[in-house]
């Protein structure tokens, strides 16, 4: 074993301590008698007796920590039977349990009755949030980071947030293990002067730029610039550089150089690192003698691009660990590879049955999931069994359903896909996400049970069956499929009569709404209206006197900072947008670009949710033009700023960790930031279109760092009969001043609330506009109101 200790035991422990590990240590026992997994329950315990349990407890002599946003399970558990079939003794936790409670309780089992820990080595998976919090009290010799990308936003923010947690409390020590492919996580801990890179060399089937409607990494993370691709693999993941500073990915010395399906095998290049070559040839690698790398090929059993890199990942610790490549080889040879936790095939018959998880809340993993059973070949019937069933299960609690903004929806108009069934609590949300993303209306069923989904399936279509599903929704994966397998065994091939909720009052859908679901499926791919840069629309740097003016016929409607506005699903406002307003023209001004309303007077102009640091950028951007967006406020043309995007128009954000940030001071507001502290909350509110005008009610969630605190100058957005307003002690929320429109809700709100987008476009416009898939929209929202209504009901974290 190589590398550092992990810190050693305070020398204060007391009776408290004693009598948590005793307690805890009981927990455990009772716990497995009984057959119940103690993942968390005796570290928290523990903790409650003794609130520094964690710096009390002695811990393994050796720690390799695994985390990232996705993968890290796979990778870790894939890791740990590597190391076990090559000899290791591991301390592991991946029964579970891979927060701070977690890690004390994989801790106490592998302690005796005072502590002392009885197997010197740990391999365990950490939850990256709680690395903070393990972090102070537990030095690991290497941490391996997978990746980082956008995860469940009510729990993990984003990742610029995810990053910074992360990076600053990882101890100098430790040897980092990070993917040169993800110029996210690449960076991460500077202080950490050991660090060891793997990648994916250039591969046959990349593209020219990163994947997905909502990219994490859209400009350069050093200096904001724009991100130009050698190479992408998949999502973000690949070879980029900076065409402003010149930053780009770091030398890897762990690279696959080639991947052979049919062979099932990869090779792995072992490259020289700057004078550290006698480092690698005692591990038996390093160089042939004359300076050349040498290459090593190993075994995979299922094809994906996410395989690869969990198995490269997990080699490299091993190969940090001093395990030689043929005895990884020879490992993966005898079976130890990827699990299948997350991918199971059934086949009965003729019939293939395969069950494909995605982590809940998750765009990318749930994409990646969408677009491995898009390639693969044959017609294929879908079922989406995206929503959370156990939070569903909970009477006052709502899932947040922004995240289907961000995944990949628009992979399923794959002529492939022959009947996609949707199932699950926030079904209404998804059919409209669906709708939106130009799936054909009549491939799509909606059933309200796991066991009407599979007497939905019309088998008649194809022998192909795919479950994309949250991983907590197994056991309904479970129960459709068995019900499936018994149609099958009886012949049953024509789907049995169920009541399709996707189709339910379809008749009376009025004429209006209609047709604007044929002009909304026109519209679905963002490339369907006129879309331009702000440099385009402008010629270079300043706008031209031909630029699209505002026209009844052809609204102009500016998207401020695409690339940054779309956190939390926030993209899918102009996503709506564009749906209700096929021949628009949609002016996107970009980081560096002048904007267009400059010199010209859109219909519209919209910015949503951000990071913080894209924030502070953003207010550096329009401060130039912060008197020409005074004039058009009072001017009275329209805007909408949703989540923390009004937070740059306001007197400034104080944040007591980095200082105050002066904004443009066009709204009465001040901000504090507290990124330590999470403020979540669900919202209905009364919107009233004109003073004395009957309100409608706008429904929304609140997901954010920071109180607001009105000067009293301007108006509310609305008044909230349900959660907290601008701040924790108001029932006022967002800022209305003239037609501009601030509020701190995202959702999205456009598509969430169907009344207000209609006053929005009409009022914007100047003329009706029919709202794209009203059906699905109104379903939606009634559900919504209904739902957030329910006392005492709050947003799941």
């Amino acid at each position: 074993m190589v590398g550092s200790s992990a810190s050693s035991t305070p020398s204060t422990r007391g009776p408290r301590y004693y009598l948590a590990m005793a307690t805890a240590k009981a927990a455990s026992v009772a716990l497995k008698a009984l057959h119940r997994n103690a993942g968390q329950f005796p570290g928290a315990l523990a903790e409650a007796i003794d609130p520094d349990f964690m710096a009390h407890i002695d811990k393994p002599e050796h720690v390799v920590f695994v985390s990232g946003t996705n993968g890290k399970t796979t990778t870790n558990n894939l890791l740990n039977d590597l190391l076990v079939d090559n000899g290791f003794e591991l301390v592991d936790n991946r029964a579970g349990g891979n927060i701070a409670n977690g890690i004390e309780s994989t801790f106490i089992k592998n302690a005796g009755i005072t502590g002392r820990q009885k197997l010197s080595t740990a391999v365990m998976e950490l939850d990256e949030l709680s690395s903070r919090l393990v972090f102070p009290h537990v030095t690991p010799d290497i941490m391996l980071v997978t990746n980082l990308y956008r995860d469940s936003f009510s729990r993990n923010a984003n990742p610029d947030f995810i990053f910074s947690v992360m990076s600053e409390k990882i101890p100098a020590s430790t040897k980092l293990v990070l993917n040169a492919d993800d110029l996210i996580s690449c960076r991460m801990a500077p202080q950490c002067k050991e660090r060891v890179y793997f990648a994916l060399g250039p591969m046959p089937e990349d593209e020219k730029e990163a994947q997905g409607i909502a990219c994490d990494l859209t400009a350069c993370p050093e200096c904001g610039g724009r991100l130009e691709y050698d190479y992408c693999h998949m999502r973000h993941l690949g070879r980029a550089h900076c065409t402003s500073c010149g930053f780009t990915n770091p030398e890897p010395q762990y690279v696959v150089t080639r991947i052979d399906r049919e062979a099932h095998t990869f090779t792995v290049e072992e490259r020289p690192r700057g004078g550290a070559e006698e480092r690698l040839s005692a591990l038996g690698a390093g160089t042939d003698g004359e300076g050349q790398p040498r290459s090593y090929t190993y075994h995979f059993g299922t094809y994906s691009l996410t395989n690869i890199y969990n198995l490269l990942a997990a080699l490299v610790v091993a190969r940090e660990l001093g395990v030689s490549p043929e005895a990884i080889a020879a490992s993966f040879e005898r079976g130890i590879n990827v699990t299948a936790a997350r991918y199971s095939e059934r086949e009965v018959g003729e019939y293939r049955l395969i069950a494909l998880a995605s982590k809940g809340e998750n765009s990318t993993a749930t994409s990646v999931a969408l677009d491995t059973i898009r390639r693969e070949q044959g017609d294929k019937i879908l079922m989406l069994m995206l929503a959370d069933a156990h939070k569903a299960e909970n009477p006052v609690q709502t899932e947040y359903i922004g995240w289907y903004y961000q995944s990949d929806f628009e992979y399923l108009t794959d002529p492939t896909f022959k009947q996609i069934v949707v199932q699950g609590a926030t079904s209404e949300d998804l059919l409209l996400r669906l709708r939106l993303a130009g799936v054909d209306m009549d491939k799509l069923v909606m059933v309200a049970t796991p066991t009407e989904a599979a007497d939905a399936v019309d088998l008649t279509l194809t022998h192909d069956v795919y479950w994309a599903y949250d991983i907590f929704n197994g056991g309904d994966v479970e129960s459709s499929r068995n019900r499936l397998i018994e149609r099958i065994e009886a012949g049953e091939l024509a789907p049995r009569e169920v009541k399709n909720l996707a189709k339910v009052d379809a008749e009376a859908e009025p004429e209006d709404a209609a047709g604007a679901e044929d002009e909304g499926a026109a519209a679905a791919d963002a490339t369907g209206a006129d879309v331009a840069s702000a440099e385009d629309a402008t010629g270079a740097d300043t706008a031209s006197a031909d630029a699209p003016q505002m026209n009844a016929s052809q609204p102009v409607i500016e998207v401020l900072y695409p690339e940054y506005g779309n956190q939390a699903g926030d993209n899918g406002n102009v996503m709506y947008l564009r749906a209700c307003l096929p021949n628009a023209t949609f002016v996107e001004t970009s980081h560096g670009s002048v904007p267009y309303f400059a010199e010209h007077t859109p219909d519209l102009i919209i910015m949503c949710n951000m990071t913080e640091r894209q924030q502070e950028a953003v207010i550096e951007q329009l401060r130039p033009y912060r008197d020409r967006l005074a004039q058009l406020i009072d001017e009275g043309v329209y805007m909408l700023f949703t989540g923390n995007a009004a937070e740059v128009l306001g007197k400034g954000i104080r944040d007591a960790k980095t200082g105050a940030v002066e904004g443009l001071d066009l709204l009465d507001i001040t901000t504090e930031r507290t990124m330590r502290r999470r403020y979540l909350t669900v919202n209905v509110g009364a919107f009233a279109p004109e003073p004395g005008s009957d309100p409608m009610e706008v429904v929304g969630f609140k997901i954010q760092f920071t109180q607001v605190f009105a000067g009293g100058i301007d108006g509310a957005f609305m008044e909230n009969s349900v959660g907290w307003g601008l701040n924790e002690k108001v029932s006022s929320e967002g800022v209305r001043k003239n037609n501009l429109l601030a509020t701190w809700m995202i959702g999205p709100v456009l598509p969430l609330n169907p009344d207000f987008t209609r006053w929005l476009l009409k009022n914007a416009t100047g003329h009706e506009v029919p709202l794209a898939f009203e059906q699905e929209a109104r379903a939606a929202y009634n559900k919504r109101v209904q739902e957030l209504k329910t006392p005492g009901m709050h947003l799941a974290h």
